[in-house]
This record gives C-alpha cells, structure tokens and sequence, in this order.
C-alpha cells in the first residue's frame, strides 16, 4: 500500500490514513438509513457526558468476528476492517433507561448466535474511522430510530437464570464464568445493564465495563490460586504481537504481582509505569497503566489457574514505536493468554531467568530493578 507523506516522514509500514480511504470507498455504499441482516449481538456505551451516556447497538454491514480474540493475528488493516464493518446506533439517554428499544438491545445481547435486526437511523451513516494515540478505532455512527428483533435470540439458560432470579452482577458473573461464558461476552451483558438486581440494574459505559469484568474475574481466580502450591522453577512465558512484546516471569513464593509498561524508541525509551499487587490484593485503581493492568493481570491470573500454581510474577511489556494505533486493551489480554499457550522455559535460579528475558528486552533489567518491589526482594533460594 502507498504511504502517505506524513507515514513516510514518521517511517511507518503501514498508512493507516490511505488505507481508511480505501475502506471508504468499499463500505460506503452499504451505509444506509435502513439497514437490515444478521449481525452479532453488541452494545456501546460512551462515558464523556455520564450519568447521561450515548448508547446503542451496533449493526455489521459486512462479515464481523463477535469476539476480539478472534481477531488475535490480524494486523491493523485487518482490526480497522473489523471496526469499521460496525456501525454505532447513539441515542443520548439516562443509564436506567425504560422502554421498547433498550429491552430490545437487552434481549438481542444476551443471544449468544449473531441474529437478524432491522435498525433505523435518523440519517444514513457517514463513513469515518476515528482514533488517536489513546483511542481505538471506532467506526461509522449516526442517531438511531427505531431496531427491531427480526429473529429468535438463543439465550442460554444460566445467563437468563440470572437474569430473572436478579443475581448480584459480581456474583452473576462469577457464576457464568464458572460456566465457561468468556470476558467478551459477559462484558456486554454487564455494559448493557443486564445483570444485578432489578433496582440496581444500568448501562455500564464500555470502557468502565471491561476493565470491571477483567477486574472481578481476576479477582476470582486469584482466590484459587492463593491456595495452590508454589511454582518449584522461575519460569519465563514471552509473546509478541502488533509491536507489543510481553515476558510474563514466575517466581516460586506466595501470589504477588508486579507490571511494567513502557514506550520503546530506535534510541531511547520513554517513562517505565509500575503497578504492584501484593498477595492479598489490591483496592486502589491502577491509575498508571489503567484497563491495560487488569486485562494483562486477568491473562496471568488464568495461565496460574491452569498450570495449577501459584508465584511471585513480574510482567514486563515494552511497546514498539510500530504500535501506530491502540487497538484496546483485549491486544494486552490476548497477548498475555497466547503467552502461556507457549512453553515456558525453566530456570534454575533468578539471575538465569532474568538473563533470558534482558535478551529479549529493549530496555536494560536494571532500569527495570530500580523500580521494582519485587526484584529487589531478597530471596537466598533465588541464587
């Protein structure tokens, strides 16, 4: 694909901007007042005005992967596509909105096949693909009218047990992970107000509602993996995708978290976050590094849970100056789980370990070690 100027100057691989244009002229002529067909079930609910919020399904105009970790392997033509193939229906409304539209939605996100919807909007929707360097794409919106439910959603019977019986939603979603339903899905049954009990129930902006299911599914795993054995090695996991290098290592001891996050350049880095969670939790928000801890510490939290051990962990992620568009934090979830889908490398001390995984980094260990509360710890049986 030709660069654009400003693509060449910054030396870029990949133009977002003429690739965009190019998905103009594809998807435009399928935008109308009225769009009719099958479409997998979501919602989008927007923060910036809360407790009023624009919220609204979104209807596909082309073949869409429901799940993002589905989209796990595609590059950025392909998660823009992805986004752009869905269009926003926005309406300004409270976050205990009544009537015919909302129940509606509510019914068609609890289905867990795409289904067909008919949605009307004010006006036909503009093509455009909005981000930046914090947002992830977001693609064509307009006011919508009127959705109507043109087929019989498939509701499996635990989500509309609790559903009906108004389980507690952080209770709720324990429940339905216990049953196998994914983050993704219980996500939008939690963003559009679907679960809790019946005076409690709202619409959960989206990006508050992920960070809130990753964080209440962590936590839930964690209180498992506080009572397993200890990991016996140092064990490291490493993974890279979309300029996001991950190296995930275990340390044998008590549950304790730590996580790195910074921006690396061809000469130089930016400022290194750390966030620490020592073994009996954590109640302050992680401010620094935001919905990206938690999606990265849910990814950890499963791969203890199915090794079937506990460990001190030190996560360490350095993003590429490739990584042109944020993409939303399940890239972070995503990486971290195919991580431990990896073998891990076993080590018989710590300096081993962290001479492997320095290997791999781009910034030197000990930047890393002057920050760090659990590296500094000493441990005679890491030597």
């Amino acid at each position: 694909m030709k660069l654009c100027n400003a693509c060449i100057k910054n030396r870029r691989a990949f133009c977002p901007h003429n690739f965009s244009a190019e998905l103009a002229r594809e998807i435009t002529p399928q935008l109308k007042q009225d769009i009719f067909g099958p479409t997998p079930p979501n919602i989008f609910v927007g923060h910036n005005f809360y407790p009023k919020v624009y919220a609204g399904p979104t209807v596909a105009v082309g073949e869409v992967l429901d799940s993002p970790a589905d989209w796990y392997g595609m590059d950025f033509g392909g998660i823009i596509r992805q986004r752009a193939m869905q269009v926003q229906g926005r309406k300004m409304m409270g976050i205990r909105p009544q009537g015919r539209m909302i129940e509606q939605v509510r019914e068609s996100i609890m289905s867990i096949k795409p289904i067909d919807v008919e949605v009307k909007f004010s006006n036909v929707p503009k093509f455009e693909v909005s981000y930046d360097e914090v947002h992830s794409p977001a693609g064509p919106s307009a006011p919508i009218e009127k959705l109507e439910i043109a087929d019989n959603p498939r509701i499996p019977k635990k989500v509309d047990e609790v559903v009906q019986e108004g389980v507690k939603a952080a209770d709720a979603i324990g429940e339905l992970a216990l049953e196998g339903f994914d983050n993704y899905y219980i996500t939008k049954l939690l963003t559009a107000g679907v679960l809790g009990r019946k005076a409690e129930k709202k619409l959960v902006p989206t990006k508050w509602g992920i960070t809130a299911t990753d964080d209440m599914l962590g936590k839930g795993i964690m209180e498992k993996i506080r009572g397993m054995a200890h990991t016996n090695w140092h064990c490291v996991y490493s993974n890279t995708y979309l300029h996001n290098h991950f190296e995930v290592l275990l340390m044998p001891g008590a549950w304790e978290y730590e996580q790195f996050e910074t921006m690396v350049y061809a000469n130089r880095w930016g400022d290194i976050s750390e966030e620490y969670e020592p073994h009996w939790g954590r109640s302050e928000y992680a401010k620094r590094q935001g919905g990206g801890y938690y999606a990265a510490r849910l990814g950890v939290a499963e791969g203890l849970q199915k090794i079937g051990r506990q460990a001190r962990v030190v996560l360490f992620r350095e993003i590429g100056e490739g990584y042109i568009i944020p993409c939303g934090v399940w890239e972070v979830r995503e990486n971290v789980r195919h991580a431990f889908l990896g073998r891990a490398e076993k080590f018989g001390s710590l300096q081993e370990a962290l001479g492997v995984i320095s290997s791999r980094l781009k910034i030197p260990m000990r930047e890393y070690e002057k920050k760090s509360r659990i590296l500094r710890q000493s441990r005679l049986n890491d030597f």
